[in-house]
Formats: C-alpha cells, sequence, structure tokens
C-alpha cells in the first residue's frame, strides 16, 4: 500500500523504494492523487507507467482534474513538484470551483 500523497513530504522522492522495488508483486495506491493523474510525475509511479505502456490503454490520455478535491491535490503537487506557474493556475481553478461550484 503506498500514497502518492507522501511525495509532497518526501523532496528527495526515493523513499517509496523502502516500499515499493522490483520484487514488488502488488502495488495498492490509496488516497485522491492515483498513478494515472496528469500530476502524479514521480519516480514511484514508475512501475505503473510501464505496465500501462504494455496495455490496451496505453494511448489513453492520463486523467485530468475533475473533482474538487482532485484540483485540490493537483495543485499541490505541481509546487511541490517545481511548476509554479501551471500550480498557481491549477490553484486558482481550485479556489474558483470551491467558492463558485457549491
Amino acid at each position: 500500500i503506498y500514497t502518492i500523497k507522501s511525495e509532497l513530504k518526501d523532496k528527495s522522492h526515493k523513499k517509496y523504494s523502502n516500499i515499493i522495488n522490483d520484487n514488488t508483486i502488488l502495488i495498492h495506491y490509496t488516497g485522491a492523487t492515483k498513478p494515472w493523474h496528469a500530476w502524479a510525475n514521480y519516480p514511484s509511479v514508475i512501475y505503473y507507467k510501464n505496465a500501462r505502456l504494455n496495455s490496451p490503454w496505453k494511448d489513453f490520455p492520463a486523467k485530468d482534474a475533475r473533482t474538487i478535491v482532485e484540483f485540490k491535490k493537483r495543485y499541490k503537487h505541481l509546487l511541490v513538484q517545481g511548476h509554479y506557474f501551471k500550480g498557481l493556475l491549477a490553484g486558482s481553478a481550485y479556489l474558483y470551483r470551491k467558492l463558485f461550484h457549491k
């Protein structure tokens, strides 16, 4: 079991390897951010991405934010990844939805 939320605190993005490694048989990603989300760009999702490239879904795009929770997670992850402009835009989209889509 692994949550991509851990990447928000792990600036090295290497602690996942204590849980996920080449001997891992099954990875259960928990939390709001999943490896199929467009903003989940971390080394911890490489196993998912490799499996996806060898699947019937390889040509489908990554899922973008649709719910208010996903918008919130997207902007936080983009900022941690150093995508400040995209993060600010995503944060604005989240704030707009939070204030006006109740």
